[in-house]
């Protein structure tokens, strides 16, 4: 017997007559459970572009604290309801809905004996995540758990993706899902600027991976890209496959295409070989190899050109790092890097990104962390590039090898601290001294702090020997160093409340903190001992209070002198931010200074060390400005003057201007003394173009360093970027280069073109990339 309700005032709830339609839910939801790749919400400026999709309003907000699914009951809602033991028949506005899941359709059909439903569209369905929306009908077997759905659209938020599919068939059972002729893009509906098209495609939830057949990618409705075969995963998991294509072009290569392909050997291996093909240079083969384990990860980076047709013979590149945790508390850490020439980072570009293209690093470290002291065991060596920058200190020495150690014991209970560094290296180089030198440091001080001051007074013993080969006949083969080093350390705090509105300060404090630093260390002739290692320090605000002015032990500079400084900070009350921050100070010197580096050079005989000055200031959240001057003792002129303003309200609206000068060393060349001048901005032109540029010029040899402008376009689902480039590579290098660089990005697929990221991140102090798809 059939039961009939006709025409409601509202609605009725029938939830204990159909519980079974869990599982027609359940099958509704497959699709879109397969479609939702587990990729990471990005971030919502991403598609600030945007318009709302038209499935948006079916995105159902997730609720803190809601029951799990499985557990959540099933509610029903239909105009009329008909129910017999042969059918039953929702119709008229049917909702069906469990936590936060909703479906919503015209009709709804039970064949009990066959337990088969018939879904009749228009029907939506929508969770936290997805929402699905039929134009058609839907059949689903609840015996077979497998239904088939036609014209179906979908909308993915958490990727602002959206598309259709001709026909859908799901098969719980087998936990699979096809889609005929579907369609993907993060474009607005009906404005597909960009698509990915599939005649097939299959999606495994057993196997955790789908197959695409027959793929086209169309730009503006015109296709470009063909791709008879894809798999990929539907989990985080990466993918093997070819990746899109790179494309640039520069004076010292000619016009530059790689297409790099991606072998997922792995969960943690992976492998990316890049051919190349230069017009001006030939074929290239680059190789990218990285592996990652729970107490180890690495990467192995080559790349082979059999013949470079402008350089006139093979050349290659190597690059290893690897980091490793053998043992508790005990870390690993190797680097190797190696070209075949001097000149491949400059003709070729830094594509293995090398740390400099002066001279490449290579050293493994093995070191052990206590809880109060710690060792390092390290070899090291070098490959110069440019011996011009070493051609006044000297080629750097092999460490082979080098440990080092440092100890802290906690403070006792009379206030007393006590501190161990000890090193032994031994340094290696052809044609020239080598040696082994010991370097022992302890020192024992007393710390007194209080919130108005502090005293620290410290006295260390500093030993240095040293048994060399290669030395000229009048110099021995044993030679040591010892002398003591004194100190006293001392500072008051006074701090007031502001009491007028000053940098945007209402509420807050100003404190004025002088300081004064001795400091004494004996003179100790040191002109029959090799320089391996020492250079003398670079002179800042924190230099006024270092225990010796050279870096390295091969010299420890004679002192007898007088430190005073002078601070001051303004503190935001409500935020405890710093906003401003300024010191100068001097040191007097009651002694002149003989240890050189140079055993023919003349004491410093000057009685001070001139005024050095620096400060931070915030000016507002966006933005800081930040300087310093360094004036020579003798005349007060300036020998170092540097100034940082910086405007930042994201990577997309960012000022830089900087201004460096230093004449800190007398006597150098012009080419290597600093005075520069550097601009950099990228600032918005309307709500979708923005202008970006650099430029870098080197005063003292009237030489520009880098030239940088391009235009970047952004739309909803796409960008596109171009970028011009002229660069030298140091101030030394006579010719410039000159690159042109274009990338079109597809939000929420990949980027054709040439990857700018590093480029615009080295050359635009805070630029950031947008996060890749």
């Amino acid at each position: 017997m059939l039961s009939h309700f006709h025409k409601p005032v509202k609605p009725r709830s029938v939830t204990p007559y159909f519980r079974i339609l869990a599982i027609c839910l359940a099958l509704t939801l497959a699709l879109s459970t397969s479609l939702q790749a587990k990729q990471p919400t990005r971030p919502p400026d991403v598609w600030v572009q945007c318009e709302a999709d038209e499935l948006a309003g079916e995105i159902v907000p997730a609720e803190a604290g809601a029951l799990p699914l499985d557990d959540a009951p099933i509610q029903a809602e239909a105009g009329t309801v008909e129910s017999s033991p042969a059918r039953s028949v929702l119709e008229g506005n049917v909702r069906l809905s469990r936590g936060g899941q909703r479906l919503q359709a015209d009709k709804i059909t039970l064949d009990r004996p066959a337990n088969q439903a018939v879904i009749e569209g228009p029907y939506t369905y929508g969770d936290s995540s997805q929402a699905l929306r039929g134009k058609k009908s839907a059949t689903v077997d609840l015996n077979a758990q497998s239904g088939q759905f036609e014209e179906v659209d979908y909308y993915l938020p958490g990727r602002n993706a959206q598309g259709s599919a001709d026909v859908v068939r799901v098969d719980r059972g087998k936990r699979r899902t096809r889609l005929g002729d579907a369609t993907y893009s993060t474009c607005a509906r009906g404005k597909e600027h960009w698509e990915l098209r599939a005649h097939q495609l299959t999606l495994n939830d057993a196997t955790g991976r789908g197959e695409a057949r027959d793929i086209v990618l169309a730009l503006w409705d015109t296709p470009v890209f063909y791709f008879p075969y894809l798999s990929f995963p539907l989990t985080d998991e990466r993918q093997s496959g070819f990746l899109f294509p790179t494309v640039g072009y520069s004076n010292t290569f000619g016009f530059n295409v790689a297409v790099p392909y991606y072998w997922n050997i792995a969960p943690e291996r992976d492998l990316t070989l890049t051919p190349r093909w230069m017009t001006q240079r030939g074929f290239a083969l680059g190789a990218d190899y990285r592996f990652l384990s729970p107490k180890d990860q690495g990467q192995v980076r080559l790349e082979y050109l059999p013949y470079d047709q402008h350089y006139g013979g093979d050349r290659g590149s190597f690059n290893v790092t690897h980091r490793a945790t053998p043992l508790p508390d005990t870390y690993t850490n190797l680097r190797y890097e190696y070209v075949s020439d001097q000149t491949y980072i400059q003709n070729l570009s830094n594509n293995l990104r090398f740390l400099t293209p002066n001279y490449l690093d290579r050293y493994f470290d093995v070191r052990y962390q206590g809880d109060w002291w710690q060792a390092l065991a390290r070899v090291q060596g070098y490959q110069i590039l440019n011996s011009g920058l070493f051609s006044r200190t000297g080629r750097p020495y092999q460490r082979l090898p080098q440990l080092l150690f440092d100890g802290t014991w906690p403070p006792t209970a009379g206030g007393f601290n006590y501190r161990l560094h000890g090193e032994l290296v031994n340094f290696q180089q052809d044609n020239a001294v080598t040696g082994t030198r010991i370097d022992l440091w302890p020192t024992v001080g007393w710390s007194l702090e209080q919130p108005w001051g502090y005293f620290k007074p410290e006295a260390g013993f500093r030993y240095t020997g040293y048994q060399l080969a290669n030395t000229a006949p009048n110099i021995g083969d044993a030679l040591s160093r010892s002398a003591p080093i004194l100190s006293l350390d001392g500072g008051l705090v006074f701090e007031r409340p502001l009491q007028a509105d000053w940098l945007g300060v209402a509420a807050g404090a100003q404190t004025l903190e002088p300081r004064l630093f001795y400091l004494y260390v004996p003179y100790r002739e040191q002109n029959a001992i090799p320089v391996f290692d020492s250079a003398l320090m670079d002179r800042d605000h924190d230099w006024l209070f270092r225990r010796n002015r050279f870096i390295g032990a091969d010299r420890l500079g004679d002192a007898n002198q007088l430190t005073a400084a002078l601070t001051t900070r303004i503190i935001d009350g409500p935020s405890g931010r710093e906003r401003l921050r300024a010191s100068i100070g001097q040191i007097q010197y009651f002694a002149d200074r003989r240890v050189t580096l140079a055993t023919d050079a003349l004491a410093d005989t000057t009685a001070s060390s001139g005024l050095i000055a620096q400060g931070e200031l915030s000016l507002s959240s966006h933005w800081a400005l930040q300087g310093g001057v360094q004036l020579e003792p003798d005349n007060g002129d300036v020998l170092r003057n540097t100034l940082d303003l910086r405007y930042y309200a994201g990577p997309r609206q960012l000022v830089n201007f900087a201004y460096l000068m230093d004449r800190d060393q007398p006597g150098l060349d012009v080419n290597d003394q600093i005075h520069s001048v550097d601009v950099s901005l990228m600032w918005p032109l309307s709500s979708q173009w923005r202008f970006m540029s650099r430029w870098n010029q080197a005063l003292n040899v009237s030489r520009n360093l880098e030239t940088l402008a391009g235009l970047e376009y952004e739309d909803c689902c796409w960008a596109v970027r171009a970028v011009a480039r002229r660069y030298r590579g140091s101030t030394t290098q006579a010719q410039s280069q000159t690159a042109f660089y274009l990338e079109l990005e597809l939000k929420g697929l990949s980027r054709l073109g040439e990857g700018l990221d590093a480029l615009l991140q080295g050359s635009i102090l805070g630029y950031q990339p947008m996060s890749r798809y």
